[in-house]
């Protein structure tokens, strides 16, 4: 039985490694439904691109069924008295942004009294705040530029012209910036709520209980689908995200199923010190939300049901591990 169109709503372009594959690998169409994406900031398939302060007023008004990140305004809506919001999925644990700096520059700490592009969000200039400071930098020295473009390959040029001494970057332009002979700067690992955190109301997910698990269901096999089928995805990625990305050739498509692969998780839990770090790094500070706890807007009973039923262990014979 079919269970019709579900549509989802990405938070940013850095996204769609995933659900690319999610839309054209055809494991959505094998648990039932069809699944329709659109992207703040980018249109996809002709459809407009949104602008990120639609995506909480657009999921309430149930014109999107699912959201990929969102990973601070619930907070703020639950504080509120609005208790809607929920977690349902994480499919990463690690922030995977990588640093990249000139070819002169070997060393975090020498990024001090330097230029560093970033970005505002608390999950990208924040994290990087973060892993500077664990890696020993005083990052008052540092002065952060926050682009109105797109970071990606126009980051990767503006290091390489020297208008800006590093930048923080997605994969896979850590590899276009070491094509071109600059520096990848080692950082601290830090576990943190990033990229595709799939949010949810419960108007919808109470109504809708089994679409809610067809599509978990189906997230589930397209991390799947990622991390076993490498040609195929990579075909995918050729065709629908390279060009947005404007990337270098195959090689930097290769890379970027490469290193996803390893950071995606088969059973897409949140990692306890990924979800306090999210939480650290903007509402524990703000006394109008920290009466929220970091795990309150979480439920992952959905996902332990399907995990339980031997589904996930299925598909990797056991070893999820």
């Amino acid at each position: 039985m079919s269970l019709g169109k579900i549509r989802m709503l990405c938070s940013d372009i850095s996204h769609m490694p995933l659900h690319f594959t999610f839309m054209k690998s055809g494991v959505a169409e094998k648990h039932g439904f069809e699944l329709e994406v659109d992207c703040c900031r980018v249109s996809l398939e002709g459809r407009p691109a949104r602008a990120m302060d639609e995506r909480a007023k657009s999921i309430l008004s149930g014109e999107y069924q699912f959201l990929s990140g969102l990973h601070h305004e619930p907070y703020i809506y639950r504080a509120k008295g609005d208790k809607r919001f929920l977690y349902l999925a994480q499919t990463q644990n690690d922030w995977d942004d990588r640093l990249i700096a000139r070819a002169d520059i070997k060393d975090a700490k020498q990024l001090e009294g330097k230029k560093i592009i970033t970005n505002r969000a608390p999950c990208v200039g924040g994290n990087l705040d973060h892993a500077l400071a664990l890696a020993g930098v005083d990052i008052s020295k540092v002065e952060f530029i926050f682009p109105e473009t797109e970071r990606g390959h126009k980051s990767v040029e503006a290091v390489a012209r020297g208008e800006v001494d590093a930048a923080n970057v997605d994969i896979p332009f850590d590899l276009q910036a070491r094509k071109r002979g600059l520096t990848v700067i080692k950082l601290p690992s830090v576990p943190v709520i990033h990229n595709t955190t799939i949010c949810a109301i419960t108007d919808y997910v109470w109504k809708n209980e089994e679409k809610t698990t067809a599509f978990l269901k189906g997230l589930i096999d397209a991390i799947h689908f990622f991390k076993t089928e490498k040609q195929k995805v990579c075909e995918i990625l050729s065709k629908e995200l390279a060009p947005l990305l404007h990337l270098n050739g195959d090689d930097e498509v290769e890379y970027l199923q490469e290193e996803w692969a390893k950071l995606l998780s088969a059973k897409p839990y949140p990692h306890p010190l990924a979800v306090w770090n999210v939480y650290n790094l903007d509402v524990a500070h703000d006394p109008k939300v920290n009466f929220i706890g970091p795990f309150e807007i979480w439920d992952t009973h959905y996902l332990r049901e399907i995990d339980d039923s031997g589904f996930i262990d299925g598909l990797y014979n056991g070893h999820t591990h």
